[in-house]
């Protein structure tokens, strides 16, 4: 107990000797350890809570709520964006589990999942049920878009008649909230506007109207300007146009490939426009060979005394035919010869499909700096010809001129660029030699520092031993019994040392009577 009390005594003591700031500082430790401790307890038993859903549609957040209540679990709901919190150990089970709970808002053909509300249900009921459903469906799809947010599909369906004239198409109307940021293209809308067609018997592209969220409507002009094929003519032509860029941007790097090894980057500008055809053409050609026998007939016939005799070879049809008759008649007897020949040819078939995107005319435009010769001309004219590939038949022409380029906004650039690579030199330099004076006066003030705590660690030491050496031999002699010796005089004494040592004895003794000597002195050299 005692050894206790010493401790706190002791550490009690320790206490009250340290300065005040050092008191702050351990107090203030103390109070940050606590914190941190508490603070580290706290979240090591709190509960910690994940996303289970967000941005959810407010009858699908009221469904989920109602289920994570009657299931008994702990949740947090944040109103501004709909989205549920749950212990993060239970998030994955959970969305899961409730993953047929959310319905984004829309009720699909669940409706009829009950057997039993179908019972006693007229046809208008059942049709009325239908088109619910459907209209839950394509709201479904629309929405799993990642540019929509929400969705809302109205449709009329029209009554079924029994005369074919008097059937009416179906009408849609759709509403689309657009995400932050999101819009959608020409062809993005054609593309739902197909989805409900498709969807909805009897409903044409036409009878379908698009609204976002800012009241534009999007499906206005949707058919207008578009090819055979229902793409978009706008589009075609960009298509096109993007094409041509291309084709120019890869000729004009060819060409200066070629140039610009020779006289320098920046020292030549070639500009390249190709004229293309887009058409696709098929031809087709036909050929025919010399032509061959392929069957011969011959008739001979003598007719003698009343009676006739014929032979021959069977007759062919084909395509061609040559006949001889000779015919001979005397006295009593007549012959009569004939022969067919019949001919055929052979037949080439030729279909040849032109490709879109063939070059119809290329124009290259190339403007060296500085003068240029006519041989260098047709030198760069060659180089220009054989790199892009100009076919003077289809009227392709090359373009070489050499002119003095205008360098002024380039220099100034350099300048400009210059200048500020000058300054952030010298501030980077600047910097340096400020962070080497910094670090210079840091070190010596630290070296000050050092050296005037060994100079006073080793003043206590001295003082220390000093206290300690008089406590050994007892000097405790009072000042008042110590005898006072007069300073000991090392110069040599003379006449005129020992007059101005009485003249400074006199003047410390009676300071008033040499004022007033040296005040008469100065008034007698004043007359």
């Amino acid at each position: 107990m005692n050894k206790l009390l010493d401790g706190f005594r002791k550490l009690k003591d320790k206490w009250l000797g340290i300065s005040k700031i050092k008191k702050i500082a351990i107090g203030v430790l103390f109070v940050g350890i606590i914190v941190a401790a508490v603070l580290g307890t706290m979240n090591a038993t709190s509960t910690k809570y994940g996303v289970l859903f967000s941005k959810m549609d407010s009858t699908d957040a009221n469904a989920v709520i109602t289920k994570l209540k009657s299931d008994k679990v702990t949740y947090k709901v944040d109103s501004s964006t709909n989205t549920i919190y749950v212990p993060t150990d239970k998030v994955d089970d959970l969305r899961l589990q409730y993953a047929t709970t959310i319905k984004n808002g829309s009720t699909g053909f669940e409706l009829f999942d009950s057997s039993s509300s179908q019972y006693g249900m007229t046809d208008q009921q059942f049709n009325v049920q239908y088109q619910r459903a459907l209209q839950g469906e394509i709201e479904r799809t629309i929405k799993s878009f990642p540019q929509v947010s929400d969705a809302r599909v109205e449709l009329v369906m029209p009554e079924d008649s029994v005369f074919v004239k008097d059937s009416s198409a179906a009408k849609a109307s759709v509403f689309l909230k657009l995400n932050d940021g999101q819009t959608l293209s020409k062809s993005q809308v054609k593309a739902i506007v197909s989805l409900i067609s498709g969807a909805v018997k009897n409903l044409p592209t036409e009878n379908i109207q698009v609204v976002d969220q800012n009241m534009t409507l999007l499906s206005a002009n949707l058919n207008n300007g578009t090819n055979n094929d229902g793409t978009d003519v706008s589009e075609t032509t960009a298509a096109r146009s993007e094409a041509e860029e291309k084709e120019e941007n890869e000729l004009q790097e060819k060409v200066l490939s070629q140039l610009e090894p020779v006289y320098g980057k920046g020292n030549v500008k070639v500009q390249v426009h190709a004229d293309m055809n887009f058409d696709a053409t098929q031809q087709d050609a036909t050929t025919e060979t010399n032509p061959v026998i392929v069957s011969e007939h011959d008739i001979n016939e003598v007719n003698s005394n009343g009676s006739n005799a014929a032979s021959g070879s069977p007759n062919d049809n084909n395509n061609s035919s040559n006949q001889i008759v000779n015919s001979n008649s005397t006295g009593g007897t007549s012959t009569h010869t004939e022969t067919t020949k019949n001919y055929d040819t052979s037949k080439t078939e030729t279909k040849t499909t032109t490709a879109p995107g063939n070059i119809n005319r290329l124009t290259v435009s190339v403007v060296v700096d500085g003068t240029v010769s006519n041989a260098t001309q047709t030198s760069i004219n060659n180089i220009v010809s054989q790199a892009v590939g100009i076919n003077p038949q289809r009227g392709d022409t090359v373009s070489i001129e050499g002119l003095r380029f205008d360098t002024t906004l380039q220099d100034a650039a350099k300048k400009a660029q210059a200048d500020m690579n000058a300054t952030q030199q010298q501030a980077q330099k600047n910097a340096f030699i400020r962070n080497i004076i910094i670090a210079g006066v840091v070190g010596v003030i630290a070296i000050a520092g050092l050296i005037i705590f060994l100079i006073k660690r080793r003043k206590k030491n001295r003082e220390d031993d000093e206290s300690e050496f008089d406590e050994l031999i007892g000097d405790d002699m009072d000042e008042t019994s110590q005898v006072k010796f007069a300073p000991i005089q090392f110069e040599e004494a003379n006449e005129k040392s020992h007059m101005e040592q009485e003249i400074r004895n006199y003047a410390s003794n009676k300071p008033d009577q040499v004022a007033d000597v040296v005040k008469a002195w100065l008034s007698e050299e004043e007359r």
